[in-house]
């Protein structure tokens, strides 16, 4: 490969060998640009990424190199020297991140009958209410014909005296039943839905940190996922994609991808690519994205239904218990009935459950394939035991969250605790965690597979991993410090509901100094 700078831009290009002598395009500002021969190879004022031809680096790849050090490989000439003056981290990273992540992730050959398993699956998922409100329809339909065949008749043989009484009882016993029944089915679909409460999204701009969207990019470029309109980043141990509006995203690409904290503070930059690719293979899997939000729709909106209490059901409860008894034995059969449709709805809900879970577990697959190929097979279990440690940390995290409010304190650096604490994870600690983690994946309703089974299935492709720098990932930060401590407020702003300057926070040593002096 030939290596050179664009002269208008100073983007790095890389080009074929054959391509020698040839016009092209610069990707970065489209002007054209010629590719020089090799002994006129065009110098960088960047590292160049080590060839993917070489034997990987066990220990991470340093980011700046020190003066004596060279490249010893026969392939390519030593990185020429810099310039004299201040280095800059940003400029150095942005350009390894280019030469490094320049290939694509190949197309899956069940990419187009898995998608079509997902809409298919989704329109399953739609029948599901449409078999709700046949349901009401049925109960309407019965009311009717009780009113207009079977109540007619009761009445013209209806007995005297005081056992009239108790024959009327009975006779609006099923009108009671099913009056209160279909009132109970219908009224969620007139509710508004339950609004999640408002929590602080911190998100991030290109102007601010350009190394990390020039990986986003790449990622994105590499995966062939369209890119995320906006990234946040939050104190959660996780990474996850999603539209960003939405319903009124379902028909187009608004998507919005978010990122933990914690695992910038404690990853390096291939763990945090390969799982940036896991989720960008979410964002390229499109319709079974947008077909897993739809069934999601409908599962909480059959949770609401089944479970959901309100003002109704505490009438209800109130008058069977404050009323004459032959009242309340007339609504204790409507409840009977109002019961009755919620368990029919409660079989809907687990049936929806279980296909969810079934297509959730096959698109955490093929989203592992996009990890395995962005940062390789073998480091996909690298990947997997540092997130099982960073879960350990932020439980340790907690518990120091819960010590320090006790004294009054609020901390400034939620993420690197977390990072921190997961340095001292011990084996006992996490196969306590990973034994949870199993748990929860033997089932019809487990929305994952398990770790094991995960990291087999990854080694099966075999992928070297297009991306293999390994710098810390907060390196991709101008100021991740100050990151951190944006995040650090929010979450004691969506958690607690407490507003606080960020300023005010404190870092943990600062705490058990001012204890220790105050003891």
């Amino acid at each position: 490969m030939i290596q050179f700078t664009c002269p208008t831009c100073d983007k790095q290009l890389r080009a074929p060998v054959a391509a020698a002598g040839k016009t092209g395009k610069c990707n970065g500002c489209s002007t054209p640009v010629k590719v020089p021969r090799a002994k006129e190879k065009a110098t960088t004022p960047y590292p160049a990424a080590v060839s993917k031809t070489q034997p990987k680096q066990t220990s991470p790849k340093p980011l700046h190199e020190s003066p004596g050090q060279q490249t010893t490989s026969s392939n390519k000439p030593p990185a020429p020297k810099r310039p004299a003056g201040k280095a800059n981290p940003q400029q150095e990273i942005f350009a390894l991140i280019a030469s490094e992540l320049d290939g694509k992730v190949p197309r899956s050959p069940m990419n187009i009958p898995y998608q079509f398993t997902m809409l298919l699956v989704a329109l399953v998922m739609l029948l599901m209410p449409l078999l709700y409100c046949c349901l009401i329809g049925v109960a309407c339909y019965g009311m009717y014909w009780y009113f207009t065949e079977i109540l007619p008749v009761a009445m013209e043989n209806l007995p005297r005296g005081r056992a009239a009484i108790f024959a009327i009882l009975l006779y609006s016993a099923p009108v009671v039943a099913g009056c209160m029944m279909i009132l109970f089915m219908v009224k969620p679909v007139f509710f508004s839905l339950v609004m999640p409460k408002d929590t602080r999204q911190r998100s991030l701009q290109r102007a601010s940190e350009p190394a990390l969207f020039e990986l986003v990019d790449r990622i994105c470029d590499a995966t062939r996922s369209p890119r995320p309109k906006r990234i946040d980043i939050n104190n959660d141990v996780n990474a996850s994609a999603s539209l960003r509006r939405g319903f009124m995203s379902l028909l187009g690409k608004d998507l919005v991808l978010t990122i933990g904290a914690p695992l910038v503070a404690g990853m390096n930059t291939r763990q945090l690519a390969g799982i940036l690719g896991h989720e960008f293979g979410h964002f390229a899997q499109g319709a079974g994205m947008k077909s897993t939000y739809l069934i999601r729709t409908v599962n909480f909106w059959f949770a609401r239904v089944v479970y959901q209490r309100d003002q109704l059901d505490e009438m209800l409860d109130n008058a069977i218990a404050e009323s004459d008894f032959r009242i309340s034995l007339l609504l204790m059969f409507g409840k009977l009935f109002v019961m009755l449709s919620r368990g029919i709805l409660w079989c809907f809900m687990m049936v929806a459950h279980a296909i969810s879970c079934m297509m959730s577990r096959q698109m955490e697959y093929d989203a592992d394939r996009y990890e395995a190929y962005i940062a390789g097979s073998d480091y996909f279990e690298v990947t997997s035991k540092r997130l099982t440690d960073l879960i350990a940390g932020q439980e340790a995290m907690y518990e120091t969250v819960v010590s320090a409010l006790q004294k009054q304190a609020m901390l400034n650096d939620l993420p690197g605790i977390t990072a921190d604490c997961a340095k001292r994870v011990t084996a006992k600690d996490r196969k306590r965690i990973e034994a949870a983690g199993e748990a929860g994946t033997g089932s019809f309703f487990s929305t994952h597979p398990s770790d094991d089974k995960r990291i087999k299935a990854a080694k099966k492709h075999k992928a070297e991993g297009l991306f293999q720098l390994e710098v810390p990932a907060r390196n991709l930060f101008k100021n991740f410090d100050a990151v951190c401590t944006g995040v650090s407020a929010d979450f004691y702003r969506n958690q607690l509901g407490v507003m606080v300057d960020p300023s005010k926070l404190m870092r943990v040593e600062e705490v058990e100094s001012a204890l220790g002096s105050t003891a």
